[in-house]
């Protein structure tokens, strides 16, 4: 690994607007293309992407920092931070530097599905948690378009998105990165204000719109 290249200083993007599916909602609700639709539900599906959409303030924190190993046994980045796993070997190791981002949808998402909720609206609530983790899917796109772009300019490429918790094949099997490594995930941001915490004596993240990863960063081919 190169042992030119420095940690960054944090970086942020917040996105104006995202854009949210009823149809995606409908979709993942069970509904295909050409199935007949009850026009209450289509609509309630419509009122919530657009409830979605207004209550997410999503934003982004990341920080790019050099790898010091990558081997069969872990990932461990400059100042001595170390994630255990055999995955990271298998989509790391071209890579000099990885980006770790923390994502969240804001606290304002949760208050509003759980005022659907404690109202007795279950299907409010159950259709805007849906909305919610699709904004997410959007939120990370967008940002990793704008990382994309950011890396380019210094001739890189990012690989796929790994984060604790969820595991990647590597060597033929599925490798887990343990939840547990997201205290020493968010460690790495310092002091930093992130859009999301861990909540106490926790691995979970509030608000819970939340996604935490990381990215490789290689030489573009």
């Amino acid at each position: 690994m190169s042992a030119t290249i420095s940690a960054l200083a944090p970086g942020f993007f917040a996105p104006r607007e995202i854009d949210i599916s009823p149809e995606r909602v409908l979709r993942v609700m069970g509904y295909r293309d050409g199935t007949p639709i009850r026009t209450k539900i289509r609509a309630t599906a419509e009122a919530m992407a657009a409830v979605a959409a207004a209550a997410a303030t999503p934003a982004a924190c990341y920080r790019r920092i050099p790898i010091a190993s990558c081997t069969a046994q872990g990932l461990v980045l400059s100042g001595g931070t170390c994630f255990r796993g055999a995955a990271f070997a298998a989509y790391l190791s071209a890579c000099d530097e990885v980006a770790v981002f923390v994502l969240s949808l804001g606290s304002r998402f949760d208050s509003t599905q759980k005022n659907l909720s404690d109202a007795g609206q279950t299907v409010e609530a159950y259709m805007l948690e849906i909305a919610g983790w699709l904004g997410i899917e959007e939120a990370t796109r967008l940002f990793r378009a704008h990382l994309e772009a950011e890396v380019r300019r210094d001739g890189l490429e990012l690989t796929r998105r790994m984060a604790p918790g969820y595991t990647s094949r590597a060597g033929g099997r599925k490798v887990a990165w343990p939840l547990e490594d997201q205290q020493p995930f968010f460690s790495l941001f310092d002091e930093t204000e992130l859009p999301a915490r861990l909540l106490e004596g926790s691995c979970a993240m509030t608000p819970k719109m939340s996604r935490s990863g990381l990215y490789g960063l290689h030489q573009a081919h």
